[in-house]
């Protein structure tokens, strides 16, 4: 859409607010994004913003392209003029009537909004400023003695609430970010302290779990934080004194994706994998940046994950190689000892038993840790498990892409509705835990390791079946692509397990 075009849809249109019955707003409007300033009050009523270009039609829209992040309607999320103390006030100004000034350019538009009648005998102005191409707003306003800025997140911002270990990706929280990275203000019905330091510069807004909406002052202001109601979190922007003046914000509503956060400022990357340390952060950026390419190569996040889950298992090919001549090492271990080891077990206790297992240990050189070693060959894969699965989680591209008969890669993929609401588990089949649970199993059976006798090899199937079981109930309401990643990697190496079993001796 190119910047006349941008220019046209900048207009004043009626729209009806709740509370303010047929008041007018003044529509801007970028490629991917349409912002309503409501004339009563003088500030932003509506936003929503889009995937990619916005249609002239947002209502015929798939709902996975748009997204309202501001609105008047009861739930919604608003910002709203607050004079605490005084009601009366705090309405007066929300209902002052303004006046626009309008001035269109290729790059931007701007407009100009001055109350047709003073409040407390000061005529308010302010202005916002709306480009063609970025998500971005910013805005002047002209701030009175006493008055604050309130935002407070609502249902639009809210993620679907999923059953099970899944919840913890359907929260709303308050959040500031800055050069460290992304701080969380509010958290499931948690409050914060008042008067949190915002620095110029800083961020702070609510973020859902692909979706945000955050102001940038560019001055130092106090920050009030609570969500009495839970993931809705409430948000006061304040100066450190009653003297009014005038307020510069910059405003970003778009998707918690990498490109758009950069594209606003550099420092919002810092709200991805936020909860990370800081080296597992970096490989969540790689393997993010590796999904990307498959997905660019061949145009579906099913098959891309797939691809990843690959990729992945070969890069990590040699430290497989050494973390199973670990394990090999001490079944073979095991097997020399267990004979020994039982028979001490059967016929002696306590202290005894004790010497006597150290004895065993010292006659054929071994260390009593030698099963460490098993562990560290598991513990060198589990970094890249984190990275994966917190970069899959969080990743926007996957919010309503489909696969096979997944809907939505970003849920679950409810292949079927049950006739009940099964508690934790939810009311839906999940196909995909199951047919991941299903390979795990499979590769137990088949996964026989010739050096451990029979008892033992029984031990680690029955393990392994343990596992299995485990990952079923922490998976099983997880979103589809997290539970797909780990699905393909049962199946490589199930692959790889009848591709050893079954190939020619040599």
């Amino acid at each position: 859409m190119n910047g006349p075009a941008v220019a046209a849809l900048l207009a004043l249109v009626l729209q009806g607010f709740a509370g303010t019955s047929a008041a007018e707003a003044l529509r801007l409007a970028g490629e991917r994004q349409v912002v309503l300033i409501n004339l009563s009050g003088g500030l932003p009523g509506r936003w929503t913003s889009c995937v990619e270009a916005c249609p002239s039609d947002l209502d015929e829209t798939s709902p996975a392209e748009v997204q309202t992040l501001l609105r008047p309607a009861p739930g919604g999320s608003r910002i709203i003029w607050l004079v605490p103390g005084d009601p009366d006030a705090t309405r007066e100004l929300e209902g002052l009537e303004y006046e626009v000034q309008l001035s269109r350019g290729d790059q931007h538009s701007t407009a100009i909004l001055t109350a047709k009648v003073p409040f407390r005998g000061m005529r308010l102005v302010h202005s916002y400023t709306i480009g063609t191409s970025d998500r971005m707003l910013s805005a002047s306003l002209q701030v009175p003695p006493g008055a604050q800025l309130q935002l407070t997140g609502g249902q639009d911002l809210t993620p679907e609430r999923l059953p099970g270990f899944a919840s913890l990706y359907s929260d709303a929280r308050g959040i500031v970010v800055n050069a460290l990275g992304q701080r969380t203000l509010t958290e499931d019905g948690e409050t914060a302290s008042a008067g949190v330091p915002l620095t110029a510069g800083a961020w702070a807004g609510v973020r859902g779990r692909f979706w945000t909406l955050l102001l940038k002052p560019a001055s130092a202001l106090l920050l009030d934080a609570e969500e009495s109601v839970p993931d809705q979190p409430r948000l006061t922007f304040r100066r450190d004194a009653t003297t009014g003046g005038i307020l510069d914000l910059t405003l970003y509503g778009g998707p918690v994706a990498r490109r758009d956060l950069v594209a606003a400022a550099p420092e919002l990357s810092g709200m991805l994998y936020a909860g990370l340390w800081t080296p597992l952060r970096y490989l969540s950026f790689g393997l993010h940046w590796l999904l990307d390419r498959w997905q660019e190569l061949v145009g579906n996040w099913g098959v891309a994950i797939l691809l990843l889950s690959l990729s992945v298992k070969i890069l990590m090919a040699p430290l497989v190689f050494f973390a199973e001549r670990w394990q090999a090492d001490v079944n073979r271990t095991q097997s020399l000892l267990q004979p020994e080891l039982a028979a001490i077990k059967r016929d002696f206790k306590g202290e005894d038993a004790h010497n006597r297992t150290l004895a065993v240990y010292r006659k054929h050189g071994v260390s009593q840790f030698y099963t460490v070693k098993s562990l560290a060959g598991f513990l060198i894969q589990i970094p890249v498990f984190i990275a994966a699965f917190d970069m899959l989680g969080e990743n926007f591209g996957l919010s309503g892409a489909g696969f096979l008969w997944v809907h939505d890669l970003a849920v679950p993929d409810r292949a079927a509705a049950l006739p009940v609401m099964v508690p934790f588990f939810g009311g839906h089949l999940n196909l995909l835990p199951v047919l991941m649970t299903a390979l795990t199993i499979l590769a137990a059976r088949l996964q026989e390791e010739p050096s451990l006798s029979p008892g033992l090899r029984q031990g680690q199937r029955l393990r392994l079946y343990g596992m299995a079981v485990v990952f079923f109930v922490l998976l099983y309401t997880f979103p589809a692509g997290m539970v797909l990643y780990w699905t393909a990697n049962n199946f490589w190496h199930l692959t790889r397990i009848l591709m050893g079993r079954f190939a020619p001796a040599t």
